[in-house]
């Protein structure tokens, strides 16, 4: 077993830096005024903050709609802040939000190299996520969380708000705001542990120049390096951000540049197209056993470089932009365990290596300002967003010429010994997969105050323009057409906000699956509608929200043209083509949540809960049947609790726990076979002292899966594939950091 130290200067954001920059953040917002609930002052103001304490940020970037209080805005959306990342030291950027959001889940975070979220039962690849405004710059399977100050959750069909990624964001968006140097500068170095065996080093470095600090750099890198505690599964993890900022009077502007690169050995280990199997998915087995062998690897690499300005006119309105420019690539050894026929037993697929590029570039320019009409305010926006992509997947030559049926009641490390790692190293001369979509789209909005602000109505939308060209197969769709927006807000007084909302999303259409022997096929444009209702009170010591929403997605013909496919007699008949619309897709849910900050700001439980009924209404499946039932993968209940407590005993001491639990789920649409409800529980303890005045020391540790629950992570693919991920056991994890 390889130890590979890493040593590394870890540094910045103590929670002093980190104050007076959440200060700074909330004066400049206010100052800025780019909304109508900026004008709102009292509780309303740092009602997330305050009941979290600072756990939730108040201030969000809206895009469209500008920067906003979270309290009032008339749309669900939820900031998490870097010190979450650091305090739960999750080893990516999606586990973090899983962890704490009840409308979500993790799709392979610490278990796979294809990571992201599931959103209100839609999946979001990481690659979809946003930073800094600019779509499509977190990379391809993105995981990397030292450049992140904030991640900002906005539900819903959010493209007429965030604008318009490349491949779409039906279900909601994730923005990413960058660290940036604090007034006071920032110096914290780290090390780490993690079982089975990985060591990790980190630094954050910041400082500010010039009379008035309006000049800053802050630089952040993390190393870890490792085995896991599932046999056979080891990570080499690099992750390196650069921040450069001028903030003056009137102009403000940043640079960041950020690199990641992540290498897994006997990762990617699910179990694939459980749909089919005529029987349940064998029980869970232990998290430490692997399901594919050591010698399959993927590696991630992303490099983004970006650039955003703001600037107030002398008159009443700002203007702000940017461009970035991210190249991306996942390569490696891919295998596809399929279940067995029964679900009894699966077997390991052949191997093939895989090379998938991925070329993002994003631009937008948007103007916001305000006037009155009389008794009237208007606070008006503009933005014109553009992004290109282009997507590049060879594969290799042959694949491995055999492959196992494992059966789980025996050792699985002894049977996977007998496979053979014989696929070819050399490559086809042609992609599977050479694409290219290209959005833009000029979106406008007005909102409207009544009544002193307490009325509030936003009317708007964006017009759209998709095109999209599929290079292996010849063809290329292309549409355009205006999505409405129409938000309301109520804010009878700052701590109390009722609101509802309903948006129009044209989403560009899949171009292929991350499957490397599936047909390419390119869907038509869609478009996704989100209705929401919601209300939020601050009660002081604590704030609740409660949310209903509906959103509808169509569901394509993948084109199978098997004969007695219900696709091959709409073809037949001149009705149907691959990649055109057909049937629906429709989730409903009710949304829950709870943060308080009790006793004195001692004790700090929070509580999410959601309710979701997914159906599927004419849809096609994986085969191009037309099927209605229930959609595979999506827990009807899921459920988030968390507390922290400052224990009176010992000065410094914080014990924390969470819990998750995920309610039954389905691996076929009919629901003949399910998965068992499932709850994992985390226990852990931080501990901070001053060694000086200046000089702080933090030492943290916690038990990840403390029962060491046995789980399938479901997951689903296109049409109604599904997927299984064996959790993982239970981790521990310790740190210590020094801030200087």
């Amino acid at each position: 077993m390889t130890h590979k130290l890493a040593l590394i200067p870890l540094l910045l954001a103590n929670m002093l830096a980190h104050g007076a920059e959440a200060a700074a953040d909330d004066a400049e917002a206010e100052a800025q005024a780019q909304l109508p609930t900026v004008r709102v002052s009292g509780k309303a103001t740092r009602s997330f903050s305050i009941a979290s304490d600072g756990d939730l940020r108040d201030r969000v970037n809206l895009g469209l709609l500008g920067k906003a209080n979270a309290f009032t805005a008339p749309i669900t959306v939820v900031s998490y802040d870097e010190k979450v990342i650091n305090n739960t030291e999750a080893r990516t950027l999606v586990d973090v939000v899983a962890k704490n959001d009840a409308s979500t889940w993790s799709f392979g975070g610490e278990t796979n190299t294809l990571t992201g979220l599931y959103f209100r039962g839609y999946q979001l690849d990481s690659r979809q996520f946003s930073v800094n405004g600019l779509a499509g710059m977190y990379g391809t399977q993105g995981t990397s969380s030292v450049q992140v100050a904030s991640a900002q959750l906005i539900k819903g069909a959010s493209t007429a708000v965030t604008g318009m990624d490349p491949e779409g964001a039906v279900s909601g968006a994730v923005n990413i705001e960058t660290k940036k140097a604090a007034d006071g500068g920032n110096r914290k170095i780290g090390i780490g542990y993690f079982s089975d065996s990985r060591a990790q080093g980190t630094f954050d470095l910041g400082q500010r120049f010039g009379a008035a600090k309006e000049w800053g750099v802050r630089v952040n890198g993390k190393l870890r390096h490792g085995d896991t505690p599932r046999q056979g599964y080891s990570e080499d993890n690099k992750e390196f951000a650069l921040n450069a900022d001028y903030r003056g009077e009137k102009l403000r502007m940043a640079f960041d540049s950020i690199y990641s690169k992540r290498k897994t050995n006997g990762g990617r280990a699910r179990i694939q197209d459980i749909q089919n199997a005529e029987g349940r998915l064998f029980d869970a087995l232990d998290g430490d056993i692997n399901l594919v062998p050591g010698w399959q690897y993927q590696n991630t690499r992303g490099q983004t470089n970006m650039f955003t300005f703001e600037y107030d006119t002398d008159y009443d309105f700002q203007v702000s932009g940017g461009i970035g420019y991210n190249d991306a690539r996942y390569s490696g050894i891919l295998a596809s365990p399929l279940a067995g026929a029964t679900g009894q037993n699966y077997r390991t697929g052949t191997s093939r290596l895989t090379d998938q590029r991925f070329k993002t570039l994003s631009m937008n320019l948007s103007a916001r300002g305000e006037f009155e009409t009389g008794s009237v305010s208007h606070n008006w926006s503009t933005a014109l967003d553009r992004v290109n992509r282009k997507r590049l997947t060879y594969r290799g030559a042959s694949a491995s010429s055999n492959n196992l049926t494992i059966d789980p009641s025996r050792n699985i490390a002894d049977q996977l010994a007998a496979l053979n790692a014989d696929y070819s190293t050399a490559w086809d001369p042609n992609p599977t997969v050479n694409s290219k979509v290209k959005v833009t789209s000029l979106a406008l909005s007005d909102t409207l105050g009544f009544a002193g602000n307490k009325y509030r109505l936003t009317l708007g939308g964006r017009f759209q323009m998709v095109d999209q060209k599929n290079k292996v197969a010849g063809t290329d769709a292309d549409a355009s057409r205006f999505s409405p927006m129409v938000m309301a807000a109520w804010v009878p007084t700052p701590d109390w906000v009722v609101y509802g909302n309903y948006m129009e999303d044209l989403e560009p259409g899949a171009v292929s699956t991350d499957s490397i022997t599936d047909e390419t096929t390119m869907a038509d444009p869609r478009v996704s509608r989100q209705f929401e209702i919601g209300v939020r009170k601050n009660w002081g010591n604590f704030v609740t929200t409660l949310n209903a929403f509906q959103i509808t997605r169509p569901g394509y013909w993948r084109g199978n043209t098997a004969s007695g496919t219900d696709f091959a007699a709409r073809r037949a008949a001149g009705s149907a083509y691959a990649g055109s619309e057909q049937g629906k897709e429709r989730n409903r849910g009710v949304e829950f949540n709870i943060y308080a900050n009790l006793f004195d700001k001692t004790l700090r439980p929070s509580f999410g809960l959601m309710y979701l009924k997914s159906d599927l209404i004419d849809y096609p499946n994986y085969q191009d049947n037309l099927v209605n039932g229930t959609q595979v993968a999506n827990p009807k209940v899921v459920a988030k609790a968390g507390v922290e407590w400052d224990t009176p005993f010992v000065k410094g001491l914080t014990l924390n726990g969470h819990v998750q639990h995920y309610g039954k789920s389905y691996q076929d649409t009919a629901k003949r076979y399910s998965f068992p409800s499932y709850t994992v529980v985390d226990v852990g303890a931080r501990y901070s002292t001053k060694l000086s005045s200046k000089n702080q020391l933090t030492v943290s540790g916690s038990v990840e899966n403390l029962f060491n629950k046995n789980y399938w992570q479901v997951q689903r693919g296109q049409y109604d594939r599904s997927f299984a991920v064996l959790g993982m056991p239970r981790t521990l994890w310790l740190k210590a950091e020094l801030a200087f």
